[in-house]
């Protein structure tokens, strides 16, 4: 596979254009984050729930947690976006999220573009991308990704709905995003869903490839790259807005996840927005 791409990323927001000549059973395990791209040429077979064909024009949407696989593809020119909901202030119960919600209950990941609005959309990716790349500030960012949403929220209307059953490991995964900073285990989980906890933890792992307790540190450490970057709390203030007492705990977890301490992550930070 040969891959030629542009990457740009501010912690909770990442976003490129790649150009893979061509690919062949590529698995991706489930991520925190939610995934947009836009396809411009070639194609790709996406597995999830069902398999479907990625075409040019396309907006293809992957929720957070939510496991596929890239099954085969050629000459593949594709902008792509992905981005953590809570850093962002999202959730699926708002109107910008609603395509990710009904891909959630198993609506088709694809929608294609009006013509119309094709350039547009290809556009607000190469501004995200430029923006990026000048660190410009989150609230531009925000906007740029905000527009994007809004673009999908327009294809997805024009396109069909076939909603399944919502599966108890989607709402669980919900359930962690809104709630993964007051301090919930995976009892709380399973019972906030009247399930068995054991049940849960085996679904989830087997389902998405991570425990309960990895998607609950995924998303907490989330958090904690938003309030290291746009506050001035203290370690002690962070680990404990994030759900957890022990702020040594936290230092440990984040030095694991990122190699680095969140001091030191939080002195880069500052340090690059000032070049």
């Amino acid at each position: 596979m040969a891959v030629n791409s542009s990457l740009h990323s501010y912690h909770s927001i990442d976003s490129g254009f790649a150009h893979i000549d061509k690919l062949h059973n590529e698995k991706h395990a489930a991520h925190e984050e939610y995934v947009i791209t836009l396809m411009l040429a070639g194609y790709v077979t996406l597995e999830g729930e069902q398999s479907v064909q990625i075409k040019p024009g396309m907006l293809t949407l992957v929720p957070s947690g939510i496991p596929h696989a890239l099954l085969q593809g050629r000459d593949m020119q594709v902008h792509w976006l992905s981005f953590t909901a809570n850093s962002l202030r999202l959730d699926e119960s708002q109107e910008l999220m609603l395509p990710f919600a009904q891909v959630r209950k198993g609506a088709l990941p694809i929608f294609k573009l009006h013509e119309d609005r094709l350039n547009f959309v290809i556009k607000l990716f190469r501004e995200l991308q430029t923006e990026l790349s000048n660190n410009q500030s989150k609230k531009v960012l925000e906007s740029l990704v905000c527009l994007i949403l809004n673009e999908a929220r327009k294809a997805s209307k024009l396109t069909s709905v076939d909603l399944g059953a919502e599966t108890k490991v989607s709402k669980a995964l919900q359930y962690i995003q809104a709630h993964s900073c007051e301090g919930i285990s995976l009892k709380d989980v399973a019972a906030a869903l009247h399930i068995n906890d054991s049940y849960l933890a085996t679904k989830i792992k087997q389902s998405t490839g991570y425990s309960v307790g990895q998607w609950l540190t995924k998303h907490r450490l989330s958090q904690a790259l938003d309030l290291l970057a746009n506050t001035d709390e203290t370690m002690e203030q962070i680990s404990f807005r994030i759900g957890w007492q022990d702020v040594t705990h936290f230092i440990r977890q984040f030095k694991k996840a990122y190699n680095k301490t969140p001091a030191a992550w939080r002195r880069e930070h500052i340090q690059k927005h000032l070049e």
